[in-house]
């Protein structure tokens, strides 16, 4: 089986009808795994992200395999950069894992893991809220043979509330309302009917649903219920919490996929239901509720659950899905379980696979490597800025900081030649070629250093900085070689010589003209 990597949206866009149909056609498929929801997830969370795409052969035109993935990068003082691969709708979505038509879900994984051994740069796999048969799973990890690999599971208990939320309640509907009371106690089924009706009959109570005119209120108003009773304990995240969550939500609603019931008293909202419609695997997603804790006349959320599963029935889905989180109160509707297995695969050696680092994550290493100078931990800096040379030898700004970093030093040799490549590369860097000034001159080579000066003035004409350098150059009376790389007898200064230091560097496109 062969696999591409889908990057980019305009290439996502094209495997769409791939996706939907594999989709339809995995029976472990959830919401969180749509092309819909991905999509929009992987737009709203901008990160470095890939999609690996099975197809049977490389001049087949239909995939039947996907498996999504975001990739970061982390900085540690023994090991510099190394990279971590995770699922793409981990973190966010309740589920996350990969998708195969069951006819080739075995040979369909085989190319994934193969892939990930051998054409990807990684430390870490970290498969978080893993929603995947204990079949898959096996054939997965299979692949990551111990004598390289450690594999953690990952727990999700609450140390505080004691909920586990690795365990997924979920209810499997019947086609008829009546037939699922009877799956309840006594006392309970006669609480739903007993509410139902009051609801019904009442002046004073009201179930509304959300609609293109009222879904933006209703948004707001569940998150501001969900936010003052959860803002407390979800700290400094609360605010990203409730922005990810309404952008979620108005998504949904736009895309028709959204289901909000709201309980009102007296006109009052006091509780809402947030739940994620999946028609094709006919299936409601309980996402997140709002409830005003100060209201105790009629067990708002309670009853909205009682609604919204009847409605489910109604309309002829198979499922109501509690998604992660065993709370009490989702047993009174008589689910079963099912469990996530979550777990991570990471080298034992700590290092990336292949011994190299993925320059999907360039960006991402520049501004750690900048940070790292910001904290003044120069030595852990300077070995960030090496590794990022490892995979991008001609990067102009890194080859600049690090010889600045150098110059500061006073190891010029080394810093000449980092700097005089950085401005072969982007002749415009003004401050590589005052760095560069500084550190010719201290090599004793005022001749290119002069006219180093010259190119800052010349491309900031008001560099105070330079033009004193330029005044001093000129009444030092000394002169070195004529230009950067090869003096008139077409030698290279010592500072330009390979052997001169341990970091080799290709000479650059352009040399100095003599001034």
């Amino acid at each position: 089986m062969h696999v591409d990597v889908i990057e980019g949206f305009d290439a996502l866009k094209g495997v769409r009808d791939d996706w939907e149909a594999v989709y339809a056609a995995d029976p472990e498929a959830s919401l969180f795994m749509s092309w819909r929801w991905m999509a929009d997830w992987l737009a709203a969370r901008p990160t470095v992200w890939l999609v690996l795409a099975a197809k049977a052969s490389p001049t087949n035109d239909r995939y039947v395999a996907f498996l999504p993935l975001r990739m970061r990068v982390h900085f540690d003082k023994e090991r510099g950069f190394v990279n971590e691969l995770y699922l793409a709708g981990g973190g966010y979505a309740d589920y996350a894992g990969l998708l195969a038509r069951p006819d080739v879900e075995a040979a369909a994984i085989s190319a994934f893991t193969d892939h990930l051994r051998k054409k990807l740069n990684w430390a870490r796999l970290t498969l978080e809220n893993l929603r995947m048969s204990e079949r898959r799973r096996r054939l997965f990890l299979a692949a990551f043979d111990e004598r390289r690999f450690v594999h953690t599971d990952i727990g999700y208990v609450d140390k505080v509330a004691g909920t586990d939320h690795s365990i997924c309640p979920a209810i499997a509907l019947p086609s008829d309302w009546d037939a699922y009371l009877e799956t309840l106690s006594a006392n309970n089924r006669q609480k739903i009917r007993r509410w139902l009706r009051k609801a019904e009959a009442s002046e004073d109570y009201e179930i509304t649903l959300s609609d293109s005119e009222t879904y933006a209120r209703d948004i707001d108003m569940l998150m501001g219920l969900w936010k003052s009773k959860w803002g407390r304990r979800k700290g400094a995240r609360t605010d990203d919490l409730v922005r990810c969550n309404r952008a979620m939500l108005t998504r949904a609603a736009r895309n028709g996929t959204l289901f909000l019931p709201v309980f009102r008293h007296a006109g009052r909202p006091v509780a809402a239901l947030a739940i994620l419609v999946d028609p094709v695997k006919k299936a409601m997603l309980f996402v997140i509720t709002g409830r005003d804790e100060s209201y105790d006349e009629a067990p708002a959320g309670y009853l909205l659950h009682a609604f919204s599963i009847r409605h489910a029935i109604a309309q002829g889905l198979a499922t109501y899905d509690f998604l992660r989180g065993d709370e009490p109160y989702k047993y009174l509707f008589a689910p079963r379980d099912d469990r996530l297995r979550a777990c991570s695969v990471a080298t034992r050696s700590g290092e990336n696979l292949g011994g190299a680092l993925d320059p999907r994550c360039l960006e991402r290493m520049r501004d750690m490597a900048i940070n790292l100078e910001k904290k003044t931990d120069i030595a852990a800096a300077e070995r960030a800025h090496r590794q990022i040379l490892t995979i991008r030898p001609d990067d102009a700004m890194t080859l600049y900081r690090l010889g600045r970093l150098l110059a500061a030093r006073a190891e010029h040799v080394e810093a000449a030649r980092l700097l005089a490549r950085s401005t072969a590369i982007d002749p415009a860097g003004d401050n590589a070629w005052l760095k560069l000034a500084h550190s010719l001159h201290a090599l004793g080579d005022d001749t290119a250093a002069l006219a180093a000066c010259r190119q800052v003035v010349r491309l900031q004409p008001a560099n105070e900085e330079a033009k004193r350098l330029i005044v001093q150059l000129a009444l030092s009376g000394r002169r070195g070689p004529a230009v950067v790389f090869g003096g008139d007898d077409g030698s290279a200064p010592i500072w330009a010589q390979p052997g001169a230091t341990a970091w080799s560097l290709p000479r650059p496109a352009v040399a100095l003209a003599r001034p």
